[in-house]
């Protein structure tokens, strides 16, 4: 049975915390690559409902890419370049899938936010052997909350139609983009309506208490401001992986409004999952500690 009880690690003054938890009993766009970062640890970022991989990841990916990561940013069907498949989250695991074996040998952690973590989790449950690790945020065990819900179903639809007229400004703002940038986000906005509304219907649907978690290292960004995903929902996610997890001061459109302080966060979950830097990534193991277990890197 797992204790929930926590184990602050570290407390930081830029909106920032790390904690860890107690565990009781049991098409693909890479960067171009440095020398350096061709040995650094990869990474795939999974995007969100409504977005693309270049329209939520570039900030961050750059500064990962700067870092020494290796970076890829795939769209999940009905976005971007993937725009005319439909979304199921069978074709979302074969799109990460693809993503994933780009970096063979080497296995790389999934980055996912919203949309992207939940195709994370469900593709970590089926084909765990693929990946090193996850790092989710945005998300939760269980997307059926009357107030997330109702207010997905609501942007999806405003989503959808304004993709439809070719009015994708709303599309760009609810990534989190603004200002002057907003027309240029607009226009690469590429979203399928239909299939937009599609991946929305799946969402709402999506639950995994009842499943077993993937059986790889996670980690979970709780976004303490969001209010598309309350943060009693992602701790929920938490409590499911049974994972430790870093509080980042930041609303559902972080990665792209607070993008400095996301990639913090990320920083703090990859090390929370053993990548002491950008090329060497180390699997936790489980050690005792007063009858309890916790991750702890080698």
């Amino acid at each position: 049975m797992r204790d929930y009880s926590v184990i602050p690690d570290r407390d930081r003054d830029d909106g920032v915390m790390a904690l860890e938890f107690g565990i009781r009993g049991p098409g693909v766009t890479l960067s171009t690559l440095s020398s350096t970062a061709q040995t650094g640890v990869p990474l795939v970022l999974l995007h969100p409902l409504g977005s693309t991989g270049a329209m939520t990841w570039a900030s961050l990916a750059a500064s990962l890419r700067g870092a020494g990561y290796r970076v890829a940013t795939p769209d999940l069907p009905g976005h971007g370049s993937l725009r005319d498949a439909p979304f199921t989250w069978e074709d979302a695991s074969t799109t990460i899938r693809a993503a994933a074996e780009s970096f063979a040998p080497d296995k790389p952690v999934l980055v996912g936010h919203s949309l992207g973590a939940a195709a994370a989790i469900y593709a970590a449950q089926r084909m765990p052997g693929s990946f090193a690790g996850l790092v989710l945020s945005g998300a939760g065990a269980c997307w059926k909350d009357r107030y997330v819900r109702c207010g997905l179903t609501v942007a999806a639809a405003l989503g959808a139609l304004s993709a439809a007229v070719g009015r994708r400004e709303l599309l760009a703002h609810a990534a989190g983009i603004r200002g002057a940038n907003i027309v240029t986000a607009a226009r690469a906005a590429d979203v399928a309506p239909v299939q937009l509304w599609r991946a929305a219907r799946r969402l709402v649907r999506f639950d995994v208490r009842n499943t077993p978690p993937p059986p790889i290292p996670c980690a979970v960004i709780v976004l303490t401001d969001d209010r598309r995903m309350p943060p009693g929902l992602q701790r929920g996610l938490v409590r499911y992986l049974g994972a430790p997890y870093v509080d980042v001061a930041g609303d559902h459109d972080a990665p792209v409004r607070q993008a400095d302080r996301f990639f913090d966060g990320v920083q703090s979950a990859l090390a929370l999952l053993g990548v002491n830097d950008a090329t060497r990534l180390r699997r936790p193991r489980p050690v005792a500690l007063v009858g309890q277990q916790r991750w702890e890197r080698r």
